[in-house]
């Protein structure tokens, strides 16, 4: 291999942990909302249906804007839209903790969905740029920015509001006012790959193959509607399945995101290494079994080791299927990171209320057993993947 070929496989690690940075910035900040919602509800005096209504507005404007701007980003690809989503999710936030009017406070809801849709298809797309031939791992690495975003948000929310009630939210905003400025000097200074012809593919980029992208979609969004559900309702079944207290529910959420993502870096060497299908397959067999038993266990050994096994097949694959959507729309790349990054998400937030339901009405228990169901059609689909379409030639 030539020196040329040799710096194009290689992965430029700074621009990968930049972005990964701005990654775990923009999602602290959506992460943080469900820790703060339980204090705008009783400032507001809001009703559990108005409440309600703060996340399904995040969660539907993110739903409708993330494949806007990921076709923008592929039609007019601007670096700057990477900082101005992390400026936006940060402000908006920001400004949940400052109104003094229910809907101005959705509307600065809003703010923050939009914020986290410009940003998640600009960053996704130039850490594909960056990532060289190790695509698997450094789509890892970006997304354990966010992951971690998620799971550091609700705790630093919890203190600085539990501290400076409703105006510690002005935290978010200095944080992503600081962010921001550091990915724009970042991304001044460093020089991205010289922009192709065609879209983000280049002149030699394949046809999109919509018939896989769609297969991985429905496998991305069903894998999404159980994560959410998992998110939203593991620490009331561990308080009321199995009378524990509150602080122990938060520290199961806590241990399910961290495994989740000592499993993203893993499933990203693995994918790298011995292929995207294997590690597709690796990740969704366990996912319905482990959510059955976990569903029917009386005991909190088994509860514990079936959330981990849940945790390693729910993030196990994520960087994966990201690469892999980017793949298939070859030259929509813009378009496909922000349905697998952002849309999934947003539509695994807008469902988790319908597991809820259920849960009211059979029990949590039975909650699980249809996201095992759920989980079955995610495994089942992930079988008609053929991860090496449109892969490209090495060059």
């Amino acid at each position: 291999m030539d020196k040329s070929n040799m710096d194009k496989s290689r992965m430029d690690k700074g621009k990968i942990f930049l972005l990964s940075g701005g990654h775990l910035s923009c999602d602290f900040n959506s992460g943080s909302l469900p820790a703060i919602i339980p204090y705008l509800q009783e400032f507001f005096a809001l009703s559990y249906q108005a409440t309600g209504n703060i996340m399904f507005v995040q969660s539907l404007l993110s739903a409708i804007t993330q494949p806007v701007f990921g076709v923008l980003s592929d039609k007019i690809s601007r670096p700057w839209f990477a900082p101005l989503g992390v400026l936006l999710a940060g402000i908006g936030i920001m400004l949940t903790g400052l109104c003094g009017n229910y809907y101005a406070m959705l509307a600065a809801v809003g703010i923050c969905g939009i914020g986290s849709s410009l940003f998640h298809p600009t960053a996704a797309r130039l850490a594909n740029q960056v990532a060289g031939a190790h695509k698997g791992l450094a789509l890892s690495i970006f997304s354990i920015g966010g992951n971690a975003g998620f799971v550091i948000g609700p705790l630093v929310a919890a203190a600085l509001l539990a501290a400076f009630g409703l105006s510690g939210t002005i935290f978010f905003g200095v944080l992503a006012v600081i962010t921001a400025v550091a990915l724009v000097w970042g991304i001044m200074h460093m020089s991205m790959p010289a922009k192709k012809a065609a879209g983000t593919g280049g002149e030699h980029a394949l046809p999109n193959n919509w018939k896989q992208f769609n297969r991985l979609t429905v496998a991305i969004m069903t894998r999404s509607i159980v994560l959410s559900s998992i998110h939203a309702y593991l620490p009331l079944y561990w308080m009321h399945i199995y009378g524990q207290s509150k602080t122990a529910g938060a520290v199961a959420v806590t241990v399910f995101g961290l495994a989740g993502v000592l499993s993203n870096i893993i499933g990203g060497f693995i994918s790298d290494r011995n292929g995207r299908a294997k590690a597709l397959h690796l990740a969704f067999l366990p996912m319905a079994p482990a959510l059955l038993i976990f569903s029917l266990a009386d005991s909190m050994v088994i509860a514990w080791l079936m959330l981990l096994i849940l945790a390693f097949s729910l993030y196990f694959a994520f960087s994966t299927m990201v690469v892999l959507g980017q793949q298939f729309l070859a030259r929509n790349i813009g378009f496909a990171s922000g349905v697998t990054l952002g849309l999934s998400t947003a539509v695994g937030g807008i469902c988790a209320p319908l597991i809820g339901l259920i849960g009211d009405t059979w029990g949590l228990a039975a909650s699980f057993q249809v996201m095992a169901v759920l989980a079955l059609v995610a495994t089942v689909t992930s079988f008609f993947i053929d991860a090496s379409a449109n892969e490209q030639e090495p060059d």
